[in-house]
């Protein structure tokens, strides 16, 4: 019994250090109850204000809002008491006063903070990222110097000034300077820090005050800049894309492909192999493909993109078999210089790069290099070798189509 209780225990521990994002329930998905009035966001799970329990102007001044699509009335989304505007992703997200005129002395300013699954690691760089949209209903404002800051929770016991004034004497890690004044689409807050091994909450704010904030007028009624939040996270610098495994559905079923866990508000775009146009966002997506294809995700960490692929196969039509009742096989895989097709006799061959672009290849004569170079191969025997000399390292993806029934099958393979 000991032993089963320490593998479960060592597998857990692997499983948070193996976080990609290491924001919980980044997205507002995860909640206790559904929004029916101001200042729930303790609804959310693992969100709360900072220093709740003060106040001259009440508790309520402290915290930020959250809704949800399951919210009742003015907390339910699109049409919310504040804002007219759907969730960046799912179904939740936060609302909150960012800037607040000089009539209330700046006494109506939230702070959203978050919790991390682990302290992060010093020396460690980590990218963080948000997205946030300007209230159309309720702001007067639009502001800078929207930012995050990361500790040990220290400011949540903060007691020198009120909780909902400016906490200016923190100074966040992340700030952004560009006047965030769109209401219609979602605004990136992105930025990059060295860890000191401390930190183990996020706060979301403004820590510069009225007068160290630029703030534009919207000419709407109102005192305030409020945005709504969505879509948080904290990512180690250096992390690269996960597609995750290739895979397989039956016919008509749907299946998640991206990170194994957690891949809720990553800065993720993800595509269809040849298709330019995004289909859904997050490091983890849902999809329901009616045939084998081929699905690219783009990550933006601080300027470094990284990509990655993942094959869904649709059985039994493009589960490795063409209609010619052949099993496609490609071998060696990873790949030197070339490798070889069996089971596509009359089909056409198409490679393709990381992001989708078609790339040229030889195809071989009776095992000898051809010197004219296509991007379409068409197979005139059921087993032909391929030259990917010229290609460099990398990961490709093989697509064999039969023309007749337009069937296709992929492949990926890598070149060493």
């Amino acid at each position: 019994m000991k032993k089963i209780v320490f593998i479960f225990a060592l597998l857990s521990f692997l499983n948070v250090k193996a976080q990609i994002n290491l924001i919980r329930n980044p997205s507002f998905e995860q909640y206790s109850s559904c929004p029916f009035d101001f200042d729930q966001v303790s609804s959310s799970n693992y969100w709360s204000g900072i220093d709740t329990s003060t106040g001259a102007y009440g508790t309520a001044w402290c915290l930020p809002e959250y809704y949800n699509v399951c919210g009742t009335g003015a907390f339910s989304l699109p049409h919310a008491a504040y804002f007219n505007h759907y969730a960046r992703t799912g179904n939740g997200l936060m609302g909150m006063d960012m800037y607040y005129d000089t009539w209330a002395g700046g006494r109506l300013i939230n702070y959203l903070q978050g919790r991390l699954y682990h302290s992060l690691v010093a020396g460690q760089s980590y990218c963080v990222t948000f997205y946030v949209v300007l209230g159309s209903i309720r702001s007067g404002y639009a502001t800078n110097h929207i930012g995050a800051y990361f500790d040990d929770g220290t400011i949540d016991t903060a007691t020198a000034v009120h909780c909902s004034t400016y906490q200016t004497e923190y100074h966040p890690q992340i700030v952004d300077s560009t006047v965030r004044a769109d209401t219609v689409n979602w605004m990136k807050i992105q930025g990059s820090f060295i860890a000191n091994g401390t930190e183990k909450f996020m706060t979301i704010g403004n820590f510069f005050g009225i007068a160290g904030t630029t703030a534009i007028d919207t000419y709407h009624r109102g005192y305030d800049a409020y945005y709504i939040i969505d879509d948080v996270s904290v990512i180690a610098t250096g992390t690269h894309a996960t597609a995750g495994p290739d895979t397989w559905v039956t016919a008509g079923d749907s299946t998640y492909i991206g990170c194994d866990s957690n891949g809720e508000g990553m800065p993720c775009y993800w595509y269809v192999l040849g298709e330019p146009a995004k289909i859904d966002s997050g490091g983890r997506i849902k999809v329901h493909p009616t045939a084998t294809t081929t699905y690219i995700v783009e990550m933006d960490l601080c300027g470094t993109i990284t990509y990655d692929t993942v094959i869904v196969s649709v059985f039994p039509l493009g589960f490795g078999t063409l209609g010619n009742g052949e099993h496609l096989q490609l071998y060696p895989n990873p790949a030197k210089d070339n490798f070889i097709i069996e089971g596509a006799l009359g089909c056409e061959v198409r490679i393709y790069n990381v992001v989708g672009q078609l790339v040229t290849v030889s195809p071989c004569c009776h095992g000898e290099p051809c010197r004219t170079t296509t991007s379409r191969l068409t197979m005139t025997s059921n087993k032909e070798i391929v030259d990917i000399s010229g290609l460099s390292k990398g990961v490709y993806i093989v697509e064999v189509c039969e023309p007749e029934t337009g069937m296709r099958v992929s492949r990926r393979v890598v070149k060493e």
